[in-house]
């Protein structure tokens, strides 16, 4: 069955999660979770998307944005292109960090959009990294990072 093409709908969240190359833990050490949090933030600040939620895990990354001036694959592209040139920068090494593609779906209600955002926020307590969401140092649900969720819900 080919290659299916992304659905991108304008104005509606699109809940993304991409993982690292064989699940490796490069996302475990600090400045390389800080290194893909700067390309997000980049994303957002050049209004490719709209930002909603992230968790940067130590082995995959959780998003929730709303496409703008680029679409969510080109989005998707830009973000794992520069991090992992950064992150093999700081790590001296070559290869890939992330899998070649991302599972992605829209989000078509609050209700679902809510449970999306509860679920990424809650990720590392789950997986015993935190134990408060707002803790996690590599989250949207900590306090230090500024989000688009308010245009959803005014």
């Amino acid at each position: 069955m080919g290659n299916l093409q992304r659905l991108n709908l304008e104005n509606y969240p699109s809940f993304i999660t991409t993982k690292t190359i064989n699940n490796a833990l490069f996302l475990k050490k600090p400045e390389n979770a800080q290194t893909v949090i700067s390309a997000i933030y980049y994303g957002r600040k050049n209004r490719w998307f709209s930002l909603i939620s992230f968790v940067v895990m130590p082995d995959h990354l959780h998003l929730i944005i709303i496409p703008g001036e680029k679409n969510i694959s080109q989005s998707m592209h830009s973000i794992k292109s520069f991090s992992s040139k950064e992150i093999n920068k700081i790590n001296d090494r070559n290869g890939r960090i992330w899998q070649a593609s991302f599972r992605d779906f829209t989000i078509y209600s609050e209700k679902l959009l809510l449970q999306k955002i509860t679920y990424i926020h809650n990720n590392p307590v789950r997986k015993g990294l935190s134990l408060e969401a707002r803790d996690y140092k590599f989250s949207s649900a900590n306090p230090v990072y500024e989000t688009d969720v308010e245009q959803i819900f005014t």
